[in-house]
């Protein structure tokens, strides 16, 4: 039978497909959590630079708070004079200047006129010897030139006890007290030096006597851009080293600038001067 033109069968008709449902969308591989783990650790880790730098400033305001600013230091020693028993002159010098000595070392010899047992005049040569050890302050008597007892032949100084002498205001010193520990610097010594506070050193005598050796210590020094008075409300303020390795090749008269920091020291030691009633 023939079916009619322009019509087809309904097995040749292409089949229908049915409507299909979305397809979830895929899942991320672990992106999310990396990136929400990495946003954590950068938000601690700013935490962690605002708390440190909040530590170093409050850090740095109460060391600055601690510390009381010293005037110009001087390192000083104590003069040991090296005498002769006998007049006589010098025939010889065996040492220099800024010399280290051992006790009992020769440093030089004098010729001493005398008189033997019939009378008759008579040179002995004696030999100076160092009482102690020590360097030699600056040249020695020349030779040639007569020296008596009482005249030094040199100076010695101990280079185990040398100290720094400064001037401090009278308002500080009740926040000073002994064994406190000072942090110095100076010209050319790429290091910082440690002094302990040991005492003050009294000004004895009316205000007239100290302004005239002040103003002496002044004109002796050849420094004259500070008026003696100016230390009328000051005070003499001695520390020492915190030990012999922080002196070591340091020459008596060098100057220094340092603070004194108070919160070291031993507790409850008392204050270098007390203003209570």
């Amino acid at each position: 039978m023939v079916q009619p033109t322009g019509t087809t069968s309904q097995d040749s008709a292409d089949p229908i497909e049915e409507p299909r449902a979305p397809e979830p969308p895929a899942k991320r591989r672990g992106g999310g959590g990396w990136r929400k783990w990495r946003a954590r650790f950068v938000v601690l880790l700013l935490l962690a630079a605002a708390v440190f730098l909040f530590l170093r400033i409050s850090s740095a305001r109460e060391s600055n708070a601690a510390r009381i600013d010293l005037d110009t230091l001087t390192l000083t020693a104590q003069p040991l004079p090296v005498e002769v028993a006998q007049t006589g002159q010098v025939t010889g010098v065996s040492v220099t200047a800024q010399e280290r000595v051992t006790a009992g070392q020769k440093l030089g010899t004098i010729e001493v006129a005398t008189t033997d047992s019939n009378g008759d005049p008579k040179l002995t040569r004696v030999d100076v010897k160092a009482p102690r050890p020590g360097i030699v302050v600056d040249l020695p008597v020349t030779v040639g030139s007569s020296i008596a007892p009482g005249q030094p032949f040199l100076e010695l100084y101990d280079p185990a006890l040398l100290r720094f002498e400064t001037h401090v205001p009278l308002k500080d010193l009740p926040e000073i007290a002994p064994s406190m520990t000072a942090s110095l610097r100076a010209e050319g010594i790429n290091r910082t030096v440690h002094a302990q506070v040991q005492r003050i050193v009294p000004q004895v005598g009316s205000l007239q006597d100290i302004d005239f050796a002040n103003a002496n210590a002044s004109a002796n020094s050849g420094d004259t851009s500070t008026d003696s008075t100016d230390k009328a409300d000051q005070m003499t303020m001695v520390l020492v080293p915190a030990s012999a390795e922080e002196v070591r090749g340091l020459v008596p008269g060098m100057r220094f600038t340092g603070y004194v920091d108070t919160r070291t020291g031993i507790p409850g030691t008392a204050r270098l001067v007390s203003m209570g009633r």
